[in-house]
């Protein structure tokens, strides 16, 4: 049978986790319709043995593709090349999807034919068990919108257009995607950006698939990582400055350059907060900010410009030596959403 999904799971060293994660693939109704594409990123421990289990036993719809260590984005670029199923999107393997959500899901893929599905998902923090909803608002779930709809409405769409958002359908993404950066973190921007800016529809579904797991001091996203591997975030954003004639590709020019803009000043927004507020040597961070910040005042204006307000913002908090901590509290009050139109996590 033909597949309508396949799900890529990149994976290094996470023999802890990876059970996990495979087994919530496994909904007796329509693991016929899903292809499931480990790769196994050249890892030293048990997660090509686990993986190749599930192969033995399910070969019909898992596949280990085994290499030598690319990094996360050499790893979706290995599973792309192997994907057959309609749509493609990458799970990592500390990370999971709602199993009972998955009939759902693929009855409305079957229907769709747009270039890009949105779904919502959850954050969980395995330290204190909080469950967060990201989620769309849309007028309409289940219908297609153009990039320009969809800028125009932005904080209605905004937290699904991630790479734990977002999902491609398989042809487009071959055609339209360019291979992610090997070797370095935080490249799932890249994801979510170059190839969705060239998108013509995108439909909404109303469901929750990707289970995000948060709370843990290894991950990426914590912060001291982001620290030491600000030059990672800063690769990404050259590229970013490097690839942005791409929108010039695109049907919808006008919404794929304000969304390929507004997805590279999220990432300058987060590199400011890592330098300014978390490096403990505040004269370094401000610098590396200010210097970050003039590269985009000449090289993407449209992306600096979004993100003036906010970066002066963050050199006045850096100069009063305002920690990411204290910061996240106050983005976490009522009064500060409300003054922003933000919608509730909870």
């Amino acid at each position: 049978m033909n597949k309508i999904i396949s799900f890529i799971v990149p994976s290094f060293n996470c023999e802890k986790f990876i059970s996990k994660c495979l087994d919530s693939f496994l909904n007796i109704k329509v693991l016929d319709k899903i292809e499931v594409v480990v790769v196994n990123d050249g890892s030293s421990d048990r997660t090509e043995e686990i993986a190749l289990g599930y192969q033995t036993r399910y070969p019909d719809s898992f596949k280990v593709v085994s290499q030598q260590n690319k990094g996360h984005g050499g790893a979706i670029n290995t599973g792309t090349k192997s994907a057959c199923g309609k749509y493609l999107k990458p799970i990592d393997a500390d990370d999971w999807v709602v199993t009972e959500n998955l009939p759902a899901f693929i009855k409305a893929l079957e229907r769709c034919q747009s270039d890009v599905v949105l779904t919502h998902h959850h954050t969980i923090d395995m330290s204190t068990g909080e469950k967060l909803k990201w989620m769309t608002y849309p007028e309409e779930f289940y219908r297609e919108y153009t990039l320009s709809e969809i800028m125009d409405n932005w904080k209605s769409f905004d937290r699904s257009l991630t790479f734990h958002g977002i999902c491609y359908r398989t042809d487009f993404y071959k055609q339209n995607t360019l291979e992610l950066s090997e070797h370095i973190f935080y490249e799932d921007h890249e994801f979510a950006t170059i190839p969705c800016c060239l998108a013509k529809s995108i439909t909404p579904f109303d469901m929750f698939i990707y289970q995000y797991r948060v709370g843990d001091l290894e991950q990426s996203v914590s912060d001291l990582n982001q620290l030491k591997r600000l030059s990672h975030t800063e690769a990404v954003l050259m590229r970013f400055i490097k690839e942005q004639a791409i929108t010039d590709r695109a049907t919808d020019k006008s919404g794929a350059k304000r969304y390929y803009e507004q997805k590279a000043q999220g990432l300058l927004l987060s590199y400011f907060t890592t330098a300014a507020l978390v490096d403990s040597d505040k004269k370094r961070g401000r610098q590396n900010a200010l210097r970050l910040m003039n590269i985009f005042r000449e090289k993407m204006p449209g992306a600096a410009a979004i993100a003036e307000g906010q970066f002066k913002i963050f050199m006045y908090l850096n100069k009063l030596r305002i920690s990411k901590k204290t910061y996240k509290r106050i983005l976490s009050t009522r009064i500060y959403n409300k003054l922003r139109h933000n919608h509730s996590f909870s």
